[in-house]
Parts: structure tokens; C-alpha cells; sequence
């Protein structure tokens, strides 16, 4: 059921569009998952939008595919003002990326080219910004050497979020939209704010989500291969996947065809008044629902490995709580009883795929203040296709 600030009439209205009689086919191991009409879908999306909230929601896209079934639908205004919002519009992925930017990281390890247990000691000795000697100060003592590519990739280095480890950053990014950042100033801000000297434990003795991780993995992919971030997403996953539409904002030209919806922090126009290029290789990727879509069952299919070993080292992770896990760069949800395995993304975007049931779930609603709406779309849609099992 759909919560937040949808107003009676308009539950009133989706509640009557979604009596209505499920077809059910069967799913891959024979089990039978519902196949919803098109209307139902359209349903949840339209009644998410609400122009007048405090943190509106202009635009939502969504999409669903399941055996029997394939989805995509919007709802709302692309920019807020008057541009209708299309199921093919471009849109910020967020922390999607860093699924991304670990599928690179490991391939790279497939090909010998990198160790998931080499430590930053082996990449920054001589970097300008990347202090080693000081990047994390655990109770005193200096442990940001011993730091591997492994814990980074998994959340579980100690090391601060230099994005949101601080207020004083994402203060800061607001009120300069003009800043074109470079990886030296994420590094300098993160020292700046002392988030070196606060780590919540040692390395590979915890787990807490860090953008400084996926900074560090992106400087170390460009080490090992000489090569711009972007242009490796390119050649080995963009290319290879035919991603005509995905590319790495700010640090390339926009590729495709599609126009790029607007996402919002609250009441402020993220795209007209903010630079995100700080987001790098933790989450700056602008795509769509379809090549989201393609990308993780491509992903999941182990399509983008040598391995299926190296697909199973991505997939094993931390648990958190009972509900999901983190492996590297991607997170293991469990939905009405079904894993599904992806990422959400800060401007309240989900892109995720369940093998098992050949299910996969891609929407934003493009706001960052979201107070859980995302997770109500979410779960509407899959309860439509998947029923729950207790």
C-alpha cells in the first residue's frame, strides 16, 4: 500500500484501478507470478506525483519486466514546469553507479591487473592529495596504508564518507554550483572536515557505507589503466551492452538522443543549481530505466565476467539487519520473500533484478528528500507482479 502525502482522492482513484483481474503465468521455476495490466502500473505512478509537497514530486518512471510482462511508464513533468516526463527519459542514477564502477574493479582483478587484497599503500605513495600516512586515524594510529581494494569495494574500510560524513559539504556544494570538482578536492574536503580522524571502527572490522571508497576505487582504476573513468565504463560495459544512452555527467559529453529529467533536493532544482560532478565514480552516471534494466540482467546473467566465480565474490557480502546484504558495489534485497540483487541511488532511484523469479524493478522519482516514497513505489510494484510469501 502506497503512504506519505497522497491525498484521499487520489488513493481513492488508484485503489479502483487496481481491482481488477491478475493474469497469472508461470515464472522460470514454474511458479506462478502475476502479470498486472498495464493500467495498475500507470496506477502507482500517477499517484505519486504531488507538485505542491514541501519536497515535490514532479516526475516518476518506472519499470517492470517479468515473464510475460514488460513495462515502462511516467508520470508528472520532466522539469517541473511544462515537459512531460517519458519512460525514456535520461535521469541521475545516483549510487547506482557504483555497481558499475565495481564490475570495472573486477575485471580488472580477473585479468590479473589488480588484487582484491592489495592494499592503498601500492596506489598513492606518491599522490599529492591521497595522504596515506593520514587518511584514517583509528583511536590515534595511522591505519589508511593497510586499507585493501576488497574493503573498499565492500564498505568495510572504517574510512569517513567525504560526502556525507559532514553537513558542511553538501552546504557547501549548494552554495557553490559553479564548482567543476576534481577528485583533489573531494580528498582536500575530506580532510578539510577531519573526517580522516572519524572512523567508526578499524579496516575489515565493520561496515558502513563510504563514497570516499568508491573515490579511492576510481583514482585506482585509472592508475592501473592509464585510462579516464569513463571511458572504461564505456569500453566495458557502455560498448559491449549497447548503452547508448549512459554516460559519466560532467566528466564526458551526454550521449543519446533522450532529454535528461530533472531531480530535486527538496524544493531546489538539482540540475539547474547544482554541480554534481563530485558524485565521480561513486555514483555521477546519468541512464535510463532500459539500460539499467539491461545492464543488471546482463550483470546477473554473469554476461560482463570471465568467471562465475568473480560474479559470486560481487554477489557474497556483509548481512545488515535480516533483510538485505552488501557484496561489492551491489546490494541483496529481500522483497515479498525473493532476492533481488541492484542499488538505490540518493535521488531516490532503484534498479533492481531477482534471477531467480527473471523479475527486474528500475523507477526514480528524481527527489532526495523522499521520506520513503520510493520505497512505497517500490513495493506496490512488486506486489503486483510477485506475491508475497510469508
Amino acid at each position: 500500500m502506497l503512504t506519505g502525502t497522497i491525498s484521499t482522492a487520489k488513493w481513492c482513484a488508484f485503489a479502483g484501478l487496481i481491482l481488477v483481474v491478475l493474469v497469472s503465468v508461470p515464472g522460470p521455476g514454474g511458479r506462478r507470478i502475476q502479470a498486472p495490466a498495464a493500467s495498475e502500473l500507470q496506477a502507482i505512478l500517477d499517484v505519486c506525483i504531488d507538485h505542491d509537497d514541501e519536497a515535490p514530486l514532479h516526475n516518476a518512471a518506472l519499470l517492470v519486466e517479468s515473464p510475460g510482462l514488460k513495462f515502462k511508464g511516467a508520470a508528472g513533468l520532466a522539469d517541473g514546469v511544462g515537459e512531460p516526463m517519458t519512460a525514456e527519459h535520461k535521469y541521475k542514477i545516483a549510487s547506482i553507479g557504483k555497481t558499475f564502477t565495481a564490475t570495472v574493479a573486477l575485471q580488472l582483478v580477473e585479468e590479473g591487473r589488480l588484487g582484491l587484497d592489495d592494499s592503498l599503500g601500492m596506489f598513492f605513495a606518491a599522490s599529492p592529495f591521497v595522504e596515506l600516512d593520514t587518511l584514517q586515524i583509528y583511536e590515534g594510529v595511522p591505519v589508511g596504508r593497510g586499507v585493501t581494494v576488497g574493503q573498499l569495494l565492500g564498505h568495510t574500510s572504517g574510512l569517513g564518507c567525504y560526502m556525507g560524513g559532514d553537513p558542511r559539504f553538501i552546504e557547501y556544494v549548494v552554495a557553490n554550483p559553479e564548482t567543476r570538482w576534481s577528485p583533489a578536492m573531494m580528498m582536500d574536503k575530506y580532510f578539510e572536515y577531519h573526517l580522516n580522524r572519524k572512523p567508526t571502527f578499524p579496516p575489515g572490522e565493520g561496515w558502513e557505507y563510504t563514497d570516499t571508497g568508491y573515490l579511492l576505487l576510481a583514482l585506482i582504476i585509472e592508475e592501473v589503466t592509464g585510462n579516464a573513468l569513463h571511458e572504461e565504463y564505456r569500453e566495458r560495459i557502455c560498448e559491449p551492452l549497447g548503452l547508448t544512452n549512459t554516460y559519466l555527467e560532467f566528466y564526458e559529453k551526454p550521449r543519446g538522443e533522450a532529454p535528461l529529467s530533472h531531480a530535486y533536493y527538496g524544493g531546489l532544482d538539482i540540475n539547474d543549481n547544482v554541480n554534481t560532478s563530485f558524485d565521480w565514480g561513486g555514483g555521477g552516471i546519468v541512464s535510463t530505466l532500459e539500460e539499467l534494466n539491461t545492464f543488471y540482467r546482463a550483470l546477473l546473467a554473469g554476461r560482463l565476467f570471465e568467471n562465475q566465480a568473480t560474479l559470486d565474490t560481487m554477489l557474497a557480502g556483509t548481512e545488515y539487519e535480516e533483510r538485505w546484504n552488501y557484496g561489492f558495489g551491489i546490494k541483496r534485497m529481500i522483497i515479498n520473500g525473493r532476492a533481488f540483487y541492484g542499488h538505490p541511488g540518493a535521488y531516490s532511484c532503484d534498479a533492481y533484478y531477482c534471477p531467480e523469479e527473471d523479475v527486474s524493478v528500475v523507477l526514480t522519482i528524481n527527489q532526495m528528500d523522499s521520506k520513503d516514497r520510493k520505497e512505497n513505489l517500490r513495493g506496490a510494484a512488486v506486489d503486483l507482479v510477485l506475491p508475497r510469501e510469508d
